[in-house]
This record gives structure tokens, sequence and C-alpha cells, in this order.
């Protein structure tokens, strides 16, 4: 197991268990790897199937249950962190290769249901018929897997019926106003956008000029796909990157504030208390989620 140990850059450790290859599955256990229980980074897309056990993780510092019959999707880069308990199941490891290829196939699905980057609900709850089909296809995969000539397209396949499969029920399990391919095209627009310069521009005007959009319409397609506005997005991407600068940097408070686009401390402190109901330097003591 390789970390990558940059502290001083402020950056998370990138837990590689894919390790370069096209598929990979393994057993969901507390013991699976010491970087899990520490906010980390894949370098790998996972469907996380719960089986047994009860406990919690964390995607992108939120919280959510993990529990029986429950399927998380997680997507490459997002801060990942599951407690140490006991819990068995499944994880389908995939890169981008295989994403990729999906998404030619079903240009539809991008962006949609557990795909969502920014869905609240990157998880949904098994019944006892989808139940039975995810336990074959585990069951195919491992066949395909163990196979002296792997066939990857057969492997595509077997995980485009469980993506398939995931985002119908998720749609269904959690249900939210469907938008157009134009506004999922804008929406992928701006998250590229928001990801390349959060850091340094913290007002939505400057978002809404590189697109050559009204802000109101933006607001509209934003809240249409995750409902927040283009600010609140902002916010949350800011918030996220400021706990991982604290838990990570070995930078005082000060230089955090600096490096992350706050001309004034004083006003990173109260807007990072703000949303989180702690000062910098509390989170940056406790080192905790």
């Amino acid at each position: 197991m390789k970390k990558i140990n940059s502290q001083k850059k402020g950056e998370l450790p990138i837990q590689e268990l894919l390790k370069g290859e096209y598929l990979q599955i393994t057993r969901l256990h507390k013991d699976l790897d010491r970087l899990s229980i520490i906010p980390h980074r894949h370098d790998h897309y996972e469907l996380i199937l719960v089986k047994d056990g009860k406990g919690k993780h964390t995607i992108d510092y939120k919280p959510f249950d993990l529990k029986p019959d429950r399927v998380f999707f997680i997507h490459k880069g997002q801060v990942h962190l599951i407690e140490h308990f006991e819990r068995d199941g499944w994880i389908i490891m995939f890169g981008e290769e295989l994403l990729n290829r999906f998404l030619q196939l079903h240009k539809h699905e991008n962006e949609q249901g557990l795909l969502d980057s920014y869905t609240p609900y990157p998880y949904i709850d098994l019944d006892e018929k989808l139940k039975t089909i995810f336990s074959l296809i585990i069951e195919q995969l491992q066949t395909e897997l163990s196979a002296e000539k792997q066939d990857v397209d057969i492997m595509l396949h077997y995980v485009s019926l469980m993506l398939l499969h995931a985002n119908k029920v998720q749609m269904v399990q959690h249900p939210k106003e469907q938008i157009s391919l134009a506004n999922r095209q804008i929406l992928f627009k701006l998250k590229t956008l928001i990801e390349e310069n959060f850091k340094q521009e913290h007002l939505a005007a400057f978002y809404a000029d590189q697109l050559n959009m009204d802000i109101k319409k933006i607001n509209r397609i934003c809240r249409e796909s995750t409902g927040s506005t283009l600010f609140e997005l902002l916010q949350e991407r800011l918030i996220t990157e400021c706990k991982i600068q604290l838990q990570t940097s070995t930078g005082s408070v000060k230089e955090i504030s600096y490096d992350l686009g706050f001309n004034d401390p004083a006003f990173f402190g109260r807007f990072f208390k703000k949303h989180t109901n702690y000062t910098p330097l509390e989170f940056k003591k406790q080192r905790a989620i």
C-alpha cells in the first residue's frame, strides 16, 4: 500500500486500492486499509455494498449510516472516512476507463442518480429483488476476474447493469426535479469551473461571467439539480477544502486562510465557525471530523 505523504501541501493521502487494474472486488471489512479511518481520497470509483454491520462513514465530510442492504457510490477524489466497526459486504472498484465507457453507452446517466456528484443521497437501499440481482452480478464478476484471460467488455456490462439498476432506484427513493441534457451540460461546466477557481474566486458573479449566463438562470439550474444556489455550492466546496487544509497542513491558521483566498484571517475564522460551529484552531487541534 502506497501512501502519498503530502502534509506540507495540505493534501489528503490517496488510498490506492485499484493499482491500475480495470476492476477489482474486495470484501468490506474493518481492517481493509489503515487509511480508511482517517480522511483520504481514492484513486478510483467505488460501489460499496453492505451486507452486515452498522456504523457511520463520511463522504466529503458529510455523515451517512452504513447498514445492511445499503449501496453507496463514491466518486474518485471525494474525501472519505469509515469509522472502525465490524462490517461485511463488498467493494467494487473501477477506474476512469470503465466509467467513461459506461457514459459513452448511456449518456443520459451522466450526473444522474448515484452518479450526481452533488447528490445529498449517494446511496440506495436494496429490496429482495435487487439483493438477488446484485448478488448474482457480483458472482459473475468474480468468475470473470478469476479467469485466465479476463474480458473487460463482459465486466463493463455487468457493472453497467448495477449502475443502471442503482440509478433507477435512487431516483425513485430520492426523487427530484429532472433537468434537461442542456442544463446538465451547463452544470457540469459550472462544477469544473468551481473546482478550478474556488480558492481564488469566492463570488458567484465570476462564474456567471465565465458561463456568460444570467445568475438567476444559473441558480435555477443549480436548485433543480442540487437544491442549493451557486453561492451555496461555492461555500460548501470552500468549507470542505478548509477542513482538509486544517486537518493536513502544517501551516498556521493565518497561512491557511491566505492560501484559501481570504485576505483577512479574522473573517476566515468567522466564516468557518458559522458553517461548522468550530473555530479554525479548534478544528485543527482535534484533527477529527
